[in-house]
C-alpha cells in the first residue's frame, strides 16, 4: 500500500515539473446573454489547449492568450462561440440553443458518458457543490437528504454513525436494500457495520454503530453524483445494482489561473437540540414507592431518612427544600465532598443529564492542486478532519489523500488513473440500544435529584473511581444498575481505526474513429481494528464473544477486506447516414473478493486492572471467532443504443454473472433490460417549449446472492470441561436457493420551458421482487426448526417528481427553486405457503416486533393495543379506571413506511452574495419509543407532573385529590367517570404493564430546516490586490430547526444505525446537534 502511494507521489512530482505553459498577454471582457444579462460560470477556453477559465458572477473573465489564438465560449443552454483573441478586450454575447439543452451529458453504468436525452430511464444528477450546501457531516450520503426524488436517506445521531440510502422502497427482508456506490465506473464496498455481526445491535439490545464504509469517500473529490434509480438504469452491474446506483464522477484537473492551488477550511460547532432530549420534571425525586427509606445510620436508635438509591426511577416523594435527607453523596467519601455523612435538602438537581452533553466541534481543512496541458491533466487533494462529539471522550480523526491523473500518450492511447488513501480513527463512540447504554439510562432510568456535576466531581476527585448514585445500599457502593456516567465514558470506552485504499488504472486505445478498447484494473481494500473495554469495578453486563455476564473485560476485532475488478470493454459509437446512430459497450469483468475477521475476548474478567490485553484474562482467553470468505464472479455484458433522427432512442442491455459460491451447473444469472425515449420537441416549434421527452423501460435482474444460506454449517457454542462444543444451526440451509428475481417497469416525462426557466421530470414505476430466501417452519425431528426457501415477494410502486424554476432573473438578482417529491407504496404480496407473518429479528425492548405481513407494507409494528368500541373509542374498566388492554401481541399498531418524502431548496443570488436553504420533509410512518414507554413509567418527563381536573397534583393519592380520569368510555359507550391513581401503581408508575404498547407509537414524520448557506465571493479587484485568484467565505448551518415533529423528546431520525431492522424504534439515542460554522475557500 505504502509503495503504491509513494509511486503516485513520485509521478505527481514528475508531471508537475513538466506542466509548463507559455506566458501571453491578458485578454479580458464580459459575457452576456441576448438580453444583456451577465452570465456567470461560462467556460472560456483557448482553442487547441487546456488553458481555460470561467466568468465570475458579473460575467467577467480574464485569460492569457496570444493574438493568433482563438477563444471558445461555451455555456449549457447557449450556442458555443469562437472569437479571435486579437484584442486585449473581448466582449461576447451568447445566444440560446435548445439543441445544446438536449445534449446534456451524464455518467451512466460502467462510467459510460451518454446524452441524457437518449436515456429511457430516470436519472438525477447532483453537482459536487450541491453536496456541500450545509456543514460537513463526515458522511456524503447524509448530503443526499431532500435532494433526490425517490431516495429515502436514513441518517441518525450516532457519533460517526452509519447512513442508509434506499431508492424506491424496501425490496428485501433479510438482504441489503442499500444502493450500490460506484466511483468512475468502479463498484466499491459500502457495508454497514455493527459491533458483532449479529442482530443484537439492529434490534435495540446493545452494541456500537461503526458507520458504513461509504463515509470514507471524500466530498472534495466529487465532481458529480448521478443517481440511477431503476434496475433498467443499472442492469449493466447485474446482481450488484438491483437497489439502484450512486454513480460518482471524480474531479479531473483543469488549467487554472495562478498556481492552481485551492485551500479550504471549515469550522463548525454543534449544540444539542434540547427539543430532542428529555425535559425532566423538577417536582418529585428518586424512588418507586413514593416514600423514603428509614435507616439508623449512627446507631442512636433514631432512624434517618434515606433516599432509595437502588431505585432507578423518579416516582418518589415530592421535593421539599426544608426536608433534609441522606442521598448518595452522603455515603461516598471522596476528596472535596462536603456532603459526606450529611443529610442535604431534598431538591431537584441543578444539573440534570442535559448538562452531560457538550458542544461538538468539527474542523475540516483541505488543500488541492490541479493543472492541465494538451496531453495531461491531474488533480491532487488532501483533506483532514477532526471532530469531537457531544459526549465526553469522543473524537474522530480522518485523513484523505487522492490523486487523479489523465494522460494522452498518442492520438490513440490514453491513461486514466485514480488513487485514494484514507485513514479514520475514532474513540468513544456511543453505545446504542437498551442494555448498558448510559443515554438509555438518562432517558428511562434516572433520579431527578441526582446532579451531573457532582458525579463528575466524584469521578475526577477520586482518581477515576466508579462512584455512582445508583448504590446497592448505604453500606455497599457497588452499582445496582448504572455506573457513574463519567466512568463509563472515560474507562469503558471503545476505539477503532480503518485504513483504506481505492484506486484504478484505465488504459484506452482508439481502434478506429468509432470504436475503442479499454482495459481497467481496480482495487478496493481496507483493514480495521476495533477494541472494546470493560473496566474493573463496572456493573456486570453481557460482554465478550461468549456473551457471559462480566464485570471487566477486553475484546478485539481485526478485519480485512479486498476486492479486485479486471475489466475489458469495447466502446463503440457510429453514425449510419444522417438519421441513424449506434452507441454501445460490450465486455467482461472478473471480480474477486476476500474477507477475513478474527474476534477474541477475555473471559472471567481482567487480572490486572487497566491492562487491556487478551493475555490479561482471568480464565484464559476462549477460542476466538474466525471467519474467512473468498468469492469470485465472472461477468459478460453487452449494451446497445440505437438512435433515429436524433429523437427516437432504444436501449437494450444483457449481462451474465457466473458465481463461485453458487452450486456448479446452476451458478449463472442473467440481467436484461430494454428502454426507449422520444424527444418529441424535435417536431414542435414553440418558443415557450424548450425540451420534452417521453421515456419507458423494463428490466429483469437478480438481487444479491443467498451465499450464507446454501450450505449447513456448525456453530461454536460454549466449551464444556475444556472441550469446545458445536451445534447445528436452528435454521436449515438450502443448496437449491436462488437470488431474488426483480422485475421493473417504468415510464417518465421530462419537460423544460422558457429556455429552462421552468421544468419538471415525472416518473411512474412498479418493482416486483420475487422469491427472496426466508426461514419457514420445518420439522424439528431434523434438529432444525426452520428452513430457508425462496418464498417472499415484495412489490413497490410509486411516483417521483422533480421540479425546477427560476421565477426571477435580472442583471443582479436570481431566485432558483428546486423541489423533489416522491411517494412509494410497498406491499408484501407473498411469503411461504401457510405463512402470513414473518417476524424480522427479535422483539424490540418494550415488546414490539417488526414484521412482514402478507397484504401489508413491509415493516408492520405489532404489539398490545387498546380495546376499542365499534366507533373507535378506547374502552375503560369501570372498576379500575384504567384502559382495557388487548393483550394479543399480534395487533397491528404501526407501519414504518413514510407516506411520502420531499425536499424544497431555494437559492437567492445577488451579485457576489448568495443565500440558500433546504427544507427536508417526511410525512407519516410510525416509530415505537422505548424511551417514552419506560421514561414516562419511571416519572422522568415533564408530562408526568401537573394538576388534574380538580386543580390538584395528579400524582397525589386518590385520598388527597390526586389521580386522573382517562379519556374513554365503558364497554356500553358511557363516558368514563372513574378516577384512577396516576402514580404508585397507577397510570404512569407501571405504564409498561398497565398501558398498551400502542400508547407509545408515534408518527415518525418531520419537517426540518436541513441546510442553510450564505456565501460571499470577494470582488476580483480586491482579490487581485492580495495576490489571489479567488476567495469566498460562507456561513453554513445544518439541522438548525425541527419545524414540526410528533415524537416527543427525540429526533425521529435518531436511531440505532442504518439497518432496516431498527427502522421502527427510538431508544437511547443522542440528541440532535444544531450545527453552525464558517467556511473559507481561497484559490492561488
Amino acid at each position: 500500500m505504502k509503495l503504491k502511494f509513494n509511486g503516485f507521489l513520485v509521478l505527481l512530482l514528475v508531471l508537475v515539473a513538466q506542466l509548463t505553459f507559455a506566458q501571453e498577454r491578458a485578454v479580458s471582457g464580459i459575457v452576456t446573454d441576448n438580453a444583456g444579462m451577465p452570465l456567470p460560470g461560462v467556460s472560456v477556453l483557448v482553442k487547441g489547449t487546456k488553458s481555460g477559465t470561467q466568468t465570475d458572477f458579473d460575467g467577467k473573465y480574464s485569460i492569457k492568450a496570444s493574438t493568433s489564438q482563438i477563444l471558445v465560449f461555451s455555456y449549457i443552454g447557449m450556442k458555443t462561440q469562437e472569437v479571435a483573441a486579437s484584442s486585449s478586450s473581448v466582449n461576447v454575447k451568447l445566444a440560446g440553443d435548445a439543441q445544446e439543452l438536449e445534449g446534456v451529458v451524464v455518467t451512466t453504468a460502467l462510467g459510460v458518458k451518454r446524452e441524457k436525452k437518449s436515456l429511457g430511464y430516470a436519472t438525477q444528477e447532483l453537482k459536487g457543490g450541491d453536496l456541500k450546501s450545509g456543514t460537513s457531516s463526515g458522511n456524503f450520503l447524509n448530503e443526499l437528504s431532500g435532494k433526490v426524488a425517490g431516495v429515502n436517506v436514513r441518517r441518525n445521531t450516532n457519533f460517526g454513525g452509519s447512513t442508509s440510502a434506499i431508492s424506491r422502497g424496501v425490496k428485501a427482508i433479510n438482504q441489503s436494500n442499500e444502493m450500490l456506490i460506484v466511483i468512475d465506473g468502479m463498484p466499491i464496498n459500502n457495508a454497514n457495520n455493527t459491533n458483532d455481526g449479529t442482530t443484537a445491535q439492529s434490534r435495540g439490545a446493545q452494541g456500537y454503530d461503526y458507520g458504513n464504509n461509504g463515509m470514507d469517500i471524500n466530498p472534495e473529490d466529487i465532481e458529480s453524483v448521478n443517481v440511477l434509480k431503476g434496475a433498467a438504469a443499472s442492469a449493466l452491474y447485474g446482481y450488484l445494482a438491483g437497489n439502484g446506483v450512486l454513480m460518482i464522477t471524480t474531479k479531473k484537473g483543469r488549467a487554472k489561473k495562478g498556481l492552481g492551488i485551492t485551500v479550504s477550511s471549515e469550522v463548525v460547532s454543534g449544540s444539542p437540540d434540547k427539543d430532542t432530549f428529555v425535559k425532566y420534571q423538577k417536582q418529585y425525586g428518586g424512588g418507586y414507592g413514593g416514600s423514603f427509606g428509614e435507616q439508623d445510620l449512627d446507631g442512636d436508635g433514631i432512624p434517618e431518612t434515606v433516599v432509595a438509591m437502588g431505585d432507578d426511577a423518579s416516582v418518589g416523594d415530592a421535593f421539599d427544600p426544608t426536608l433534609n435527607v441522606y442521598q448518595w453523596d452522603a455515603f461516598s467519601n471522596y476528596p472535596g465532598n462536603n456532603n459526606y455523612g450529611k443529610a442535604t435538602p431534598w431538591t431537584g438537581a441543578k444539573n440534570d443529564p442535559n448538562a452531560f452533553f457538550k458542544n461538538s466541534l468539527s474542523l475540516v481543512n483541505s488543500i488541492s492542486f490541479e493543472d492541465a496541458n494538451e496531453k495531461t491533466n491531474l488533480v491532487f487533494n488532501y483533506s483532514n478532519t477532526n471532530q469531537t462529539g457531544i459526549l465526553p471522550n469522543s473524537e474522530l480523526k480522518k485523513n484523505n489523500f487522492s490523486l487523479k491523473l489523465n494522460h494522452q500518450f498518442t492520438d490513440r492511447l490514453s491513461l486514466s488513473t485514480f488513487a485514494n488513501f484514507s485513514n479514520q480513527a475514532t474513540t468513544g463512540r456511543n453505545m446504542t440500544g437498551y442494555s448498558d447504554n448510559l443515554v438509555s439510562g438518562f432517558r428511562q432510568w434516572w433520579q431527578t435529584n441526582v446532579d451531573l456535576k457532582q458525579l463528575e466531581q466524584a469521578y475526577n476527585a477520586s482518581g477515576g473511581q466508579n462512584i455512582t448514585w445508583n448504590r446497592l445500599s448505604a453500606s455497599n457502593g457497588f452499582p445496582a444498575y448504572w455506573n457513574n456516567p463519567y466512568f463509563d465514558r472515560y474507562k469503558n470506552y471503545q476505539n477503532d481505526s480503518r485504513n483504506r485504499f481505492v484506486g484504478y488504472a484505465n488504459f484506452t486505445y482508439k481502434i478506429a474513429e468509432w470504436v475503442s478498447a479499454t482495459a481497467k484494473i481496480s482495487t478496493d481494500s481496507y483493514s480495521e481494528i476495533r477494541e472494546e473495554r470493560l473496566a474493573v469495578g463496572s456493573v456486570g453486563k453481557t460482554f465478550g464473544i461468549n456473551a457471559f455476564n462480566e464485570t471487566s473485560g477486553y475484546q478485539r476485532y481485526n478485519g480485512n477486506y479486498s476486492e479486485q475488478n479486471y475489466d475489458l470493454l469495447l466502446n463503440f459509437k457510429k453514425n449510419f447516414g444522417e438519421n441513424w446512430n449506434l452507441t454501445g459497450v460490450a465486455g467482461g469483468t472478473v471480480r474477486r473478493n476476500y474477507f477475513n475477521q478474527i474476534t477474541a475476548s477475555t473471559e472471567g474478567g481482567l487480572i490486572i486492572p487497566g491492562l487491556y490485553s487478551l493475555d490479561n484474562s482471568v480464565s484464559g482467553s476462549p477460542f476466538p471467532y474466525e471467519r474467512e470468505t473468498k468469492t469470485g464472479v465472472n461477468s459478460y455484458f453487452v449494451s446497445a443504443s440505437v438512435g433515429f433522427m436524433d429523437q427516437f432512442f432504444v436501449d437494450a442491455t444483457s449481462r451474465r454473472d457466473a458465481f463461485s459460491q453458487l452450486p456448479e451447473g446452476n451458478n449463472s444469472l442473467f440481467s436484461n433490460s430494454v428502454s426507449g425515449s422520444w424527444v418529441f420537441t424535435k417536431n414542435i416549434n414553440a418558443s415557450w417549449l424548450t425540451f420534452g421527452k417521453l421515456r419507458g423501460g423494463y428490466s429483469e435482474s437478480p438481487l444479491g446472492t443467498p451465499t450464507l444460506a446454501l450450505v449447513d454449517t456448525y456453530e461454536k457454542i460454549n466449551s464444556f470441561n475444556g472441550q469446545q462444543q458445536y451445534s447445528v444451526n436452528i435454521t436449515k440451509n438450502n443448496p437449491d436457493l436462488e437470488p431474488i428475481k426483480t422485475k421493473t417497469q417504468e415510464i417518465g416525462l421530462e419537460m423544460q420551458f422558457l429556455n429552462k426557466r421552468v421544468g419538471f421530470d415525472v416518473s411512474l414505476y412498479k418493482n416486483v421482487n420475487d422469491g427472496e430466501a426466508i426461514p419457514v417452519p420445518y420439522s424439528t425431528a431434523t434438529g432444525n426448526s426452520t428452513r430457508y426457501v425462496n418464498a417472499a415477494t415484495i412489490e413497490n410502486k410509486g411516483i417521483e417528481v422533480q421540479f425546477n424554476a427560476t421565477p426571477i432573473k435580472t442583471n443582479n438578482f436570481a431566485w432558483d427553486i428546486t423541489v423533489n417529491w416522491s411517494k412509494n407504496d410497498n406491499t408484501v404480496t407473498a411469503l411461504a405457503d401457510g405463512v402470513s407473518n414473518l417476524q424480522v429479528g427479535g422483539s424490540y425492548p418494550g415488546g414490539v416486533t417488526l414484521n412482514a405481513v402478507v397484504g401489508q407494507p413491509f415493516g408492520i409494528l405489532k404489539g398490545t393495543d387498546y380495546t376499542y368500541t365499534d366507533d373507535g373509542q378506547k374502552v375503560i374498566n369501570p372498576a379500575t379506571g384504567r384502559y382495557v388492554i388487548n393483550t394479543s401481541t399480534n395487533n397491528i399498531i404501526g407501519d414504518i413506511n413514510p407516506d411520502w418524502i420531499g425536499g424544497l431548496r431555494n437559492k437567492f443570488t445577488y451579485k457576489s452574495l448568495s443565500f440558500s436553504f433546504l427544507i427536508d420533509m417526511k410525512k407519516g410512518g410510525d416509530i415505537f419509543s422505548t424511551d417514552q414507554w419506560y421514561g414516562v413509567g419511571t416519572g422522568l418527563s415533564e408530562s408526568t407532573v401537573g394538576n388534574n381536573d380538580l386543580g390538584l397534583p395528579k400524582r397525589n393519592t386518590l385520598a388527597n385529590g390526586g389521580g386522573v380520569i382517562l379519556p374513554g368510555v365503558y364497554a356500553d359507550g358511557t363516558p368514563n367517570t372513574t378516577r384512577t391513581a396516576y402514580s404508585t401503581g397507577g397510570a404512569i408508575t407501571n405504564a409498561y404493564s398497565n398501558g398498551p404498547r400502542s400508547q407509545y407509537v408515534y408518527d415518525a414524520g418531520f419537517i426540518k430546516l436541513r441546510e442553510v448557506q450564505i456565501t460571499y465571493t470577494l470582488p476580483s479587484s480586491l482579490v487581485q490586490k492580495i495576490k489571489l485568484v479567488d476567495a469566498k467565505i460562507s456561513l453554513v448551518g445544518s439541522n438548525l430547526w425541527i419545524i414540526d415533529k410528533d415524537l416527543p423528546e427525540a429526533d425521529p431520525e435518531s436511531g440505532l444505525g442504518s439497518n432496516i431492522g431498527s427502522s421502527g424504534l427510538s431508544i437511547g439515542s443522542l440528541p440532535t446537534t444544531r450545527n453552525i460554522g464558517c467556511n473559507l475557500t481561497i484559490k492561488f
